[in-house]
């Protein structure tokens, strides 16, 4: 059954926003990555730092590992 959005609950409301974030967000790191991955040139290297931490947010994104948004909302004081 379809619902409008002011027939959702707050955590119905919040578990769809968040999976259409999660799921921009894994179509933003995709194009990213190819973005990345189809530079030649040496000089347009990723500095070292940068590199790992892509490689760590991949790897955490393949675990499932995330921030649910109470998580978030809690770390940043909301």
């Amino acid at each position: 059954m379809n619902k409008t959005i002011n027939q959702l609950s707050t955590n119905e409301f919040e578990t769809l926003v968040e999976r259409v974030v999660d799921k921009r967000l894994e179509v933003w790191m995709t194009q990213l990555m190819d973005a990345l991955t189809s530079i030649d040139e040496p000089a347009n290297e990723l500095r070292p730092e940068f590199a790992d931490s892509l490689r760590k947010a991949i790897k955490q994104s393949q675990a499932g590992e995330g921030l649910d948004l109470k998580s978030f909302r809690d770390e940043i004081g909301e």
